[in-house]
């Protein structure tokens, strides 16, 4: 196993201190975000109360805990408050461990851990491990299989743990939920004398009183909001109907008949002027801070997203003058698309993975025992904004789409466990954004095209 004198910390990227604060360097394509545990995150969060005691929640260690040792986890993400706030959790078993985080793309990742000897955690995306778009992305080879290991994960919903099975292999711990909805300015429903509609027709009368009220009612990302009304309802279709899942993969005619209403739906939100192309292209790609702080102007009724972006919705509050002087009252709901109800579907949202290069495996296998085995995850789950993986998970931000609170009435669901094959996804995004730039004639050229693209 590595000590942290083998892997010094006056290697590049290392946090320097200065003025009793670290300041973090950057360097090239390894550029990052280093959290030294037992440093600045440690004090923050004493600084709000946040100390726990693990033991009281039955984790105990298994390694030694005076051991100094260093662990290198690379992630996708540049400021992972959330996993900064695990670590100094473990910090408080572990205090000689040394956490370096270093940000990388899921585009570099196969690259950079064939080169990178040194990390032990890496992120992982659909395209790393489930559907490899390219050799470059590939990195099952590289991965531990985490069910041979001394983890208990039965606090975990088992969907999210089959959907990062491959091969019969474990290959990464799902970190969150990402289901697909939409955020719903409540406050200005109100206004305008509406209630959330429940179920596809009261969705459509809804849409245009909001339109003759001078509104545009739908709006989001280019990339994002066409595809995302609709891939509820797909998802769920395709895991209802075995039949049509086997029919689309072959290429047949008769799964056209089948997925066209879904494209329908989309094309009748375009052709009734109810979201509008150029001014969805003016949201950012990622659909993320430019797009948050559109929403909050207040004048969106339905904002088109994932979980994912939503989670960014809080801490954006602040940054909106229009917000600050002109709150309202917003929630995370599903797209009502059923004529009983709405459409649910989530999946996971990215995952870790053990590199079998780890020359501290027992500590990497420990770290992530201990975000399973505790409330971590649930944890890290709240401090991002996004649904917990966990059975129990609290989820107050969607609680209009989870537990008993919950506002709509749900005509099927979908909690994503790979039995649907990752490639259809993607196509099923390409075709729906194409429909909504007029790349197709209607809906039912749309299905044919992605018929023909999700043909293996």
């Amino acid at each position: 196993m590595r000590k942290q004198e083998e892997k010094g910390l006056n290697m590049p990227n290392r946090p320097e201190r200065q003025n009793g604060h670290w300041k973090w360097r950057r360097s090239g394509r390894r550029a990052g975000i280093l959290a030294m545990v037992g440093c600045a995150f440690l004090l923050s969060a004493c600084a709000r109360g946040e100390n726990r005691s693990h033991k009281s929640e039955g984790f105990e260690p298994r390694l030694d805990t005076k051991e100094a040792q260093t662990l290198e986890i690379a992630g996708f993400v540049a400021n992972f408050e959330a996993l900064d706030q695990a670590v100094v959790a473990f910090n408080e078993i572990y205090p000689n461990v040394t956490v370096l985080y270093e940000q990388n793309g899921s585009r570099m990742l196969a690259d950079y851990v064939k080169n990178s000897q040194n990390i032990d955690i890496f992120m992982t995306a659909d395209a790393n491990v489930r559907n490899p778009e390219t050799e470059e992305n590939d990195v099952v080879a590289y991965c531990e299989d985490l069910s041979k290991l001394n983890i208990n994960f039965d606090s975990m919903i088992p969907e999210m743990l089959s959907y990062c099975m491959v091969d019969g292999k474990l290959l990464r711990l799902p970190i969150m939920q990402n289901p697909c909805g939409m955020a719903v300015n409540k406050t200005l429903l109100e206004k305008n004398g509406l209630l959330m509609p429940k179920n596809y027709p009261d969705f459509l009368d809804t849409l245009e009183n909001l339109k003759q009220g001078g509104y545009l009612p739908i709006q989001g990302a280019e990339n994002h909001v066409y595809a995302e009304l609709g891939v509820n309802r797909m998802m769920d279709l395709l895991a209802e109907d075995r039949d049509l899942l086997a029919e689309l993969k072959e290429g047949e005619s008769s799964a056209v008949e089948k997925v066209e209403p879904v494209f329908e739906q989309i094309q009748t939100m375009i052709e009734n002027g109810y979201t509008d192309y150029e001014k969805n292209k003016t949201y950012p790609s990622d659909n993320y801070d430019a797009s948050i702080l559109g929403f909050f102007e207040g004048k969106m009724p339905f904002w088109v997203c994932t979980a994912e972006s939503f989670s960014g919705a809080k801490k954006r509050e602040s940054k909106s003058e229009h917000f600050k002087s002109e709150p309202f009252e917003y929630e995370f709901e599903y797209v009502p698309f059923g004529e009983n109800g709405a459409y649910a579907y989530t999946e996971p949202w990215y995952g870790f993975s053990i590199s079998k290069n780890s020359d501290s495996k027992e500590y990497a296998e420990e770290f992530l025992r201990f975000l399973v085995e505790t409330s971590e995850l649930d944890r890290m789950a709240s401090i991002k904004g996004m649904p917990s993986v966990q059975k129990n998970g609290k989820n107050e931000r969607y609680s209009a789409i989870f537990g008993k609170t919950k506002s709509q009435e749900i005509e099927s669901e979908f909690v994503s466990d790979g039995s649907v094959d990752p490639y259809i996804r993607p196509i099923f995004t390409k075709v729906a954004t194409d429909l909504g730039a007029g790349v197709y004639v209607n809906a039912k050229e749309a299905s044919e095209a992605f018929v023909q693209a999700c043909k293996q």
